[in-house]
């Protein structure tokens, strides 16, 4: 049938599909947007971005074969193609791990949670990281859950792993300002190059609280801006440095800029 289309309805029918993937992306449809993006390759069979979409909403689904093999694709039409490369290198560890966990159950960040509100967001990379096979498990947008034990603050994923921890400094205070009734939620913002950043909000004041600051300005080092770029949540620093995202399913890849599909939501226990 698609040789009967005009390259003008080929085109088309391109960007309806696109469009239709990347809507089916953002609610989190990964069925559907397989079979989409396999419409869109259908007609255009050396489409790098296509291919990238198709490897991340194979991820998604927990296929993470299928998902190696939609990422190869791509590098075979787009050798330089970044984010392929970063996904491949991610899968083939869950690939060698037994039973791995399925995507469909990791927990995502309402994404709402992380406009900017001068004080109360901060972004900040972990220490003391976990191994390649824990992390190739943390995606952008996860849930990063916070654990309090004694004095340090820990980073789990899903499955109660602990990725990193929170540096000390800034884990003082946030501890300090649970234990007088504030509230915490975090976020992935970045896993890349065995280096994991995570984006903290306060999302309840304890009145006792009531005038004390949970994250003071430290030169634009400790907010996060927050813009919409092309329909898409995009959480950005208020310096020039550049958070590559693994995980990315809008963007070829071959640009510095990357823009991150992030949903998000999260929590804060405690360890005695």
């Amino acid at each position: 049938m698609t040789q009967t289309l005009s390259s003008e309805e080929k085109i088309r029918l391109k960007k309806q599909w696109t469009d239709q993937a990347i809507k089916q992306a953002q609610e989190g449809s990964w069925d559907e947007a397989v079979q989409t993006n396999k419409n869109v390759l259908n007609i255009f069979p050396t489409e790098p971005d296509a291919y990238n979409r198709l490897g991340k909403a194979y991820s998604e689904l927990g296929q993470y074969q299928n998902a190696h093999d939609a990422y190869s694709q791509t590098l075979k039409y787009s050798p330089a193609n970044t984010i392929a490369r970063k996904n491949i290198d991610r899968l083939a560890l869950l690939i060698e791990q037994e039973g791995p966990v399925s995507a469909r159950g990791r927990e995502r960040i309402d994404p709402r949670l992380f406009v900017e509100e001068k004080g109360k967001t901060a972004v900040t990379e972990l220490v003391n990281i976990a191994t390649s096979a824990i992390l190739a498990k943390v995606g952008v947008g996860d849930v990063a859950q916070l654990h309090i034990n004694g004095h340090t603050l820990q980073v789990r994923n899903s499955e109660e792993e602990i990725i990193g921890q929170v540096e000390p400094r800034l884990a003082n205070r946030i501890i300090e300002f649970t234990q007088g009734g504030n509230r915490y939620v975090a976020g992935i913002q970045t896993v890349e190059n065995g280096r994991v950043r995570i984006i903290i909000r306060e999302v309840y004041q304890h009145p006792n609280m009531f005038g004390k600051v949970s994250f003071p300005s430290q030169g634009g080092g400790d907010t996060i801006r927050a813009y919409i770029k092309d329909s898409m949540l995009r959480l950005d620093r208020d310096d020039d440095e550049d958070f590559s995202n693994e995980d990315e399913y809008y963007d070829s890849g071959d640009e510095s800029e990357e823009a991150e599909d992030v949903e998000f939501d999260g929590n804060l226990d405690s360890e005695e």
